[in-house]
């Protein structure tokens, strides 16, 4: 449950922050349908006040050129029509490429990517170099099977150094909660394990991430400890 509200107190008490949020209905019995009032748990995440940056706008228009290329529609008929989906994926109102908030851009430009890595769409550069939040986009990559650097499909799925299954273990068993893995193409995936991660996670940025229980059931990797 997604719910917007406004910071009206916030202090320290000992070693712990106190905050108090205000919203403008009562959510008293929506948010004890979801959890225990007493023991339960959110995420608060604060908004960047600051606007689009430059750089994220030329982002955003970067992707949707690609996407109207592909699709052989018109770019401000493909923004128009991403932006109401992402509004509806979301539940945020309708904004402004013109002076939306930092965050919403971040947010908007990984909607982007990951509607062209799902699709299979073709861009005309990296998608590191069209992606603002990288976390994210390594997610995309292994959630979709693209290499995270060439972009190629069908990429292999690399345990990075320190997570690496072993000889001797099992990767249909073995618990990968807690291994770092990253989408890469065969060719990547031979060059890493030729000259190691170091340098060529170094050149391009990457680098490995934890997969969630839907990420690894997608992948088909074991969650569990059933060693």
């Amino acid at each position: 449950m997604y719910i917007r509200g406004k910071l009206a107190h916030i202090e320290n008490i000992k070693y712990k922050t106190r905050i108090v949020v205000d919203f403008d209905e009562d959510l008293l019995h929506k948010i004890t349908d979801f959890t225990d009032a007493d023991n339960g748990e959110i995420e608060l995440r604060i908004e960047d006040s600051r606007t689009i940056s430059s750089a994220q706008r030329k982002m955003v228009y970067a992707n949707i050129k690609d996407i109207a290329l592909y699709t052989g529609d018109n770019p401000e008929y493909i923004k128009e029509i991403l932006k109401y989906n992402f509004c509806i994926e979301t539940g945020l109102d309708y904004f402004s490429l013109s002076d939306c908030s930092v965050d919403l851009a971040r947010e908007f430009i990984t909607f982007l990517i990951d509607f062209i890595l799902k699709h299979n769409i073709p861009l005309s550069d990296l998608g590191l170099n069209r992606a603002s939040d990288i976390d994210a986009y390594l997610y995309s990559c292994l959630f979709y099977r693209r290499c995270a650097i060439s972009g190629k499909i069908n990429a292999d799925i690399h345990h990075c150094t320190g997570s690496a299954v072993g000889m001797g273990n099992n990767r249909l068993i073995i618990d990968h909660r807690n291994l770092e893995i990253i989408a890469l193409s065969r060719e990547w995936h031979n060059k890493v394990h030729q000259n190691g991660e170091e340098e060529i996670f170094e050149a391009y940025k990457v680098y490995g991430i934890k997969g969630d229980e839907k990420l690894l059931d997608k992948l088909g990797l074991n969650y569990e400890d059933i060693t």
